[in-house]
């Protein structure tokens, strides 16, 4: 869905800003690499979005990597220079800024990360950032949770990194937050949650962030609402991950009552008109 909306919500702004020469369109890519790259340079193309599974590979092809993004290992934006392309990510600014409209601080927090894929790297990195105290990462193949702590102690050594399998998940005590990275509740696992009722009794969590927003209410959600936590999905990361895109593009810094309104108004139009 990400790859029908993004043109809508880019699109949008541009009308907002009155930027009528400012266009964006989806590019299907079969395969990366750098005639694809430089394809896009030698057309003047001023800005790009990189989306999976090419957010690490498109990494090498770069002249300078953000160093945020270097940390995250994965680069979802591309800005334009005379010297080539400067990579950023800006998931871990739609990250950051849903906990912030959300009035969520995480500040000496334990955190619950669901998954270890590369959307468990920017969590860690964006709750790192905020100062938490403890992180959990919780995942099916242990091998990739345990590489992602070894990732993290590599720039945050004094944090508590705890890993553990999925299916102990009930184990766990005094999770305050909890970020849903994995794909159950999605697609042809629309009918899962990586957890149940009975971690919710266990734990007194505050707030739940599932990354999904197809659908918009995931299980996962469906269970916080039904043990009364304040929770949200993905759909405002979407939105406020593609402003910070813009405000890298344009050299600009975008008011936060806009951003919110901009958030209402595409909301309005992709979901309350179905």
């Amino acid at each position: 869905m990400e790859h029908s909306i993004s043109p809508f919500i880019h699109n949008t702004f541009f009308k907002d800003m009155k930027k009528n020469n400012n266009i964006y369109n989806k590019v299907l890519v079969e395969k990366l690499d750098e005639k694809i790259i430089n394809k896009f340079f030698n057309e003047n193309i001023k800005g790009l979005n990189v989306t999976v599974p090419y957010k690490i590979d498109i990494m090498k092809y770069l002249y300078k990597i953000d160093e945020e993004a270097k940390m995250i290992g994965a680069v979802n934006t591309l800005k334009y220079t005379e010297d080539g392309y400067i990579g950023y990510n800006t998931d871990i600014n739609g990250m950051e800024d849903t906990l912030l409209e959300n009035s969520i601080n995480i500040k000496d927090k334990t955190i619950l990360i669901l998954g270890a894929g590369g959307s468990a790297y920017t969590a860690s990195f964006m709750v790192l950032k905020n100062k938490v105290k403890n992180i959990v990462i919780a995942n099916r193949t242990i091998e990739n949770a345990l590489k992602l702590k070894q990732h993290i102690l590599t720039y945050y050594k004094n944090i508590n990194v705890e890993v553990i399998n999925l299916n102990n998940i009930n184990n766990l005590k005094n999770i305050d937050i909890v970020i849903n990275t994995t794909t159950l509740g999605f697609g042809a696992n629309i009918e899962k949650s990586p957890l149940e009722d009975d971690f919710f009794k266990n734990n007194s969590v505050k707030f739940v962030f599932d990354i999904i927003y197809t659908p918009f209410k995931t299980k996962l959600l469906q269970i916080a609402e039904n043990n009364n936590i304040k929770y949200t999905n993905g759909f405002v990361m979407l939105i406020y991950q593609a402003l910070k895109a813009e405000e890298i593009w344009l050299d600009i810094e975008i008011d936060l009552n806009y951003k919110i309104d901009f958030k209402n108004r595409i909301y309005n139009t992709i979901y309350l008109s179905q």
